[in-house]
């Protein structure tokens, strides 16, 4: 008999919860961390509850904690009044674990019945607007157009956001990529501005003042933070931001 391949990404999901019709946010950590940073504050503020997490052998060995007991590095969260679950993540996805992390989501986005996914990344365009944005099909191009978000026409991405958004587009499911123009290496500001477009597309309401009140405080932390994980890999994540 042939022995069974190992999964080199795992879901577990600790509580049963259903996600058909839901919107699904993907805060991965990229380019200004953006997309984290913004994941993370509306995950805190309308109090997503946390429902499982991804694992695999392949993650580095960090965790962080929180009120003295640890968490995953990459946690699920679902908040059922808006119909919304999001994924959180401190841990970098290395070139060898996107293409397996990108199409384990896309088979779970599948599986859970999610019809709408909202991936999150960071670019760096000097003077230009507060956030840019792709579609996986046509339908989603449109609603990025009608949200009056800048819609990238031409240009490269890179990593796991790029391998998780090709995925969708060959499943034909409703997809954007956010971009939040990052000008630091933990840009509050453009997290800020993906929150602004989260919330658009999803019909949420939040308030970003303390958002921004709190950057000062907290972007030393992040910046190193991020600095240990970089170099405690052995293998440099692909970090190439989206350029036009």
């Amino acid at each position: 008999m042939a022995k069974e391949k190992e999964k080199l990404v795992e879901i577990v999901e600790t509580k049963n919860v259903s996600l058909k019709g839901y919107t699904f946010i993907e805060g991965f950590p990229d380019l200004g961390l953006a997309g984290t940073i913004g994941t993370k504050y509306l995950v805190d503020k309308l109090k997503f509850e946390q429902f499982g997490y991804a694992d695999s052998r392949l993650f580095l060995p960090m965790l962080r904690i929180q009120g003295g007991l640890p968490l995953h590095p990459v946690r699920l969260y679902v908040n059922k009044k808006s119909k919304v679950a999001a994924v959180v993540a401190e841990q970098m996805i290395n070139n060898l674990l996107a293409a397996e992390m990108a199409q384990t989501l896309v088979a779970w986005v599948k599986k859970k019945g999610i019809t709408r996914v909202i991936s999150t990344s960071g670019v760096r365009i000097p003077d230009g607007k507060s956030v840019y944005a792709f579609a996986s099909n046509e339908k989603s191009k449109k609603i990025i157009k009608e949200n009056k978000i800048e819609l990238i026409e031409n240009g490269i991405t890179s990593g796991v956001t790029a391998l998780l958004m090709l995925g969708l587009r060959d499943n034909n499911i409703e997809a954007f990529c956010l971009l939040g123009n990052a000008k630091n290496s933990a840009d509050y500001n453009a997290a800020a501005e993906v929150v602004k477009a989260i919330c658009g597309l999803t019909g949420m309401r939040i308030d970003i003042k303390p958002l921004l009140e709190d950057a000062k405080k907290m972007q030393q932390v992040l910046t190193e933070h991020l600095k240990t994980l970089e170099q405690s890999q052995e293998t440099k994540p692909d970090s190439t931001p989206m350029y036009t």
